[in-house]
């Protein structure tokens, strides 16, 4: 089979598997609904207030949010035609908490879960493979066993609890010893004294982006060094297999040079089971911001899911459900893809 047909293939299995996905998102967050007989609005208004509220304002309070009260089985398959339709159009509803199109609210946050998740992902990347290879040359040697050590010690510890670590260490006790000279903030994205005073400063786009970089060093550290380990681990032990290769004895008895036979020959094969991790990896970019950025009070998507699970605002919930699986289903198809670039030997059926 070629590239061509491949692709095909896999394209046409992203579509049924998406297809599966839009099918389980409608009913998981329906889940209250079908089970308890209650529907969102009444948890959003009062028993009182329902009193109060006439037929006509009841039917539209309902309708505003694509939802039927007391659906039978034709109303089911009208509000799931409604919403594959609404969700293929970008359409996700409208917030039960905020009144605002949840599309709104998301693209809000959206750039600022991509500038936290992006540079701490590089960050664990890069130092997690450039360790990881270091110390697999030599395997055994106490700089191999400090390190994964280290990495293993690392990997175990859990993210939220190591940023409020970094926040009692940085924010509080180092500005107490340095008599404020070195300050990091508590959390938040930005400083809304920053944010006011920049618009009247002909260099207030500098500042801004200055003041977002300070309030991301923290959760940026936070998650660079939580996913170090891992990277550094499989990195290592990846390398390590494959430098007992039969092709990599060859390439040594053929005089290279071992950084040669490192970087050329078993780097480059070491790779194939990274692509996969790191391609994963940036498919859940949101959902490895929900712990973090609830830490720091990052005004961000994983903040913002984990405060509507609290308040049952389903409409967002499952829009980045949504979001979250597509982004992982092309990041996998695209990893596949990559493989035959990194390996000619892959053939594709």
């Amino acid at each position: 089979m070629g590239l061509r047909e491949y692709i095909i293939r896999r394209v046409i299995y992203m579509f049924l598997l998406i297809v599966a996905v839009v099918c389980f998102n409608f009913f998981l967050f329906r889940l209250p609904t079908l089970l308890l007989d209650v529907s969102p609005v009444d948890l959003m208004i009062s028993d009182e207030l329902r009193r109060n509220l006439t037929r006509e304002a009841l039917q539209e309070l309902y309708a505003r949010f694509g939802l039927v009260p007391d659906p039978d089985i034709f109303d089911w398959i009208y509000m799931f035609w409604r919403y594959v339709v609404n969700m293929f159009t970008g359409d996700f509803g409208i917030s039960f908490v905020s009144q605002r199109p949840v599309m709104d609210e998301i693209m809000a946050r959206l750039p600022n879960t991509l500038l936290l998740m992006g540079t701490s992902s590089i960050v664990a990347i890069v130092l997690g493979i450039w360790t990881g290879v270091k110390v697999a040359a030599n395997p055994g040697s106490r700089k191999d066993v400090s390190a994964v050590t280290v990495a293993l010690f690392i990997y175990a510890l859990p993210v939220f609890w190591m940023g409020m670590m970094l926040l009692m260490i940085f924010a509080f006790y180092v500005p107490n010893l340095t008599g404020k000279l070195i300050t990091f903030p508590l959390g938040g994205t930005i400083d809304y004294s920053v944010w006011v005073s920049a618009k009247r400063d002909p260099l207030g786009a500098l500042v801004i982006a200055g003041n977002i970089l300070h309030h991301l060093f923290l959760p940026m550290i936070t998650l660079g060094v939580g996913g170090y380990g891992g990277y550094f681990l499989y990195m290592r032990n990846n390398l390590i297999d494959v430098m007992t290769e039969d092709y990599i004895l060859t390439a040594r008895a053929k005089g290279l040079d071992e950084n040669q036979v490192l970087y050329k020959h078993g780097l480059k094969n070491a790779m194939l089971p990274m692509v996969t991790i790191i391609a994963m990896t940036f498919g859940f970019l949101i959902n490895g911001a929900t712990l973090t950025e609830t830490v720091f009070n990052w005004y961000g998507l994983g903040r913002y899911i984990f405060n509507s699970l609290f308040v049952l605002d389903y409409p967002v919930v499952q829009a980045i459900f949504m979001i979250i699986a597509i982004t992982a289903i092309l990041a996998n198809f695209i990893a596949d893809l990559l493989y035959g670039v990194l390996d000619p030997r892959i053939k594709y059926g």
